[in-house]
């Protein structure tokens, strides 16, 4: 007898990754707030009630969403940021083009990201998700880290403080328009500051 179970299982993962990214797409042109289960089943071209099967409410969704953002921001930034070799010859050029990438994830995403970031204040589960999801990713490049700097005391600490100093000015060119600051500029200050942090002097 033929076995029907993986095509059926793969058509179904098909259609709730089209639903991840129909949301998103969604989120984008609308922001998290004014859409609704409907935009984003329309968005997929399902109906709303295939994506009430594969999701509660749209809180579960946008969770689900914030998860699948988590494991595929190489890809929706258009940066692979999980392939840092053990030996990185130009740390700086690497941090300079990762920076610039999400600069553009940034800009691109700017009111569901201003959104998220005021459900971290205000929705617990929201909260607990990013504080694990902040949690995993600060291991795995603290570990990476470790990989090429000759000393990795505080490793865990100063990847959280250069990641910040990257959040924070892309944070800043999302918002240029208020500050009319030079960006090339503030991204060379903003990798300078990290590898300061990183190496634990003064860079070159």
């Amino acid at each position: 007898m033929e076995n029907k179970a993986k095509p059926v299982q793969a058509r179904s993962q098909k259609t709730r990754e089209n639903l991840l990214k129909a949301a998103l797409a969604m989120y984008e042109k609308k922001g998290y707030h004014k859409t609704t289960v409907d935009d984003i089943a329309a968005e997929a071209g399902v109906s709303t009630g295939i994506a009430y099967r594969y999701f509660r409410n749209k809180k579960d969704l946008l969770l689900s969403v914030i998860s699948y953002g988590a494991d595929h921001i190489g890809s929706i930034a258009q940066i692979d940021t999980t392939d840092l070799p053990a030996e990185i010859m130009d740390i700086r050029q690497y941090l300079t083009a990762l920076l610039k990438a999400f600069e553009v994830f940034h800009i691109k995403y700017r009111d569901i990201h201003e959104e998220l970031e005021g459900l971290q204040h205000t929705d617990e589960d929201v909260r607990k998700l990013y504080s694990g999801i902040t949690d995993e990713k600060m291991k795995m490049t603290a570990s990476r880290l470790a990989a090429f700097l000759h000393d990795d005391t505080n490793i865990r600490e100063k990847a959280y403080a250069a990641t910040g100093i990257l959040e924070q000015h892309c944070h800043m060119m999302m918002n240029n328009a208020l500050y009319g600051l030079n960006a090339d500029v503030m991204r060379d200050l903003a990798v300078q500051a990290v590898l300061c942090i990183l190496k634990g002097e003064e860079s070159k």
